[in-house]
């Protein structure tokens, strides 16, 4: 695996095996937005809500949150994605432009 792309999933890995965060997301997916920022996106592929609905994340880890979740659809070319109450973002600095999105 490229050293890169390591390092953008390194929270994701550690976080990935902490129930209680996952359970915690998953007991307020009803709120107005759940957002994310770079390879978040991999924590909320863990707990199924990205299944049947469109994301992005770290450009260097779409190929492979893709081949992960294939039940998502993700899309390289956005910054960011508004797919029912879940906003991801790309890199750290498309979280800027998320943030921006939300203010709108």
């Amino acid at each position: 695996m490229d050293y890169d792309v390591f390092n953008t999933l390194r929270a994701y890995l550690y976080i990935s095996k902490n129930l209680k965060i996952k359970d915690w997301i998953v007991k307020h997916k009803h709120i107005e937005y759940i957002c994310t920022v770079c390879t978040g996106a991999y924590i909320l592929g863990e707990t199924g809500l990205l299944d049947g609905k469109k994301a992005t994340t770290h450009h260097l880890a779409l190929k492979i949150l893709q081949e992960k979740y294939p039940e998502i659809r993700v899309l390289s070319e956005h910054k960011v994605v508004h797919d029912g109450n879940i906003i991801s973002s790309g890199r750290v600095s498309s979280g800027i432009n998320m943030a921006l999105y939300l203010v709108e």
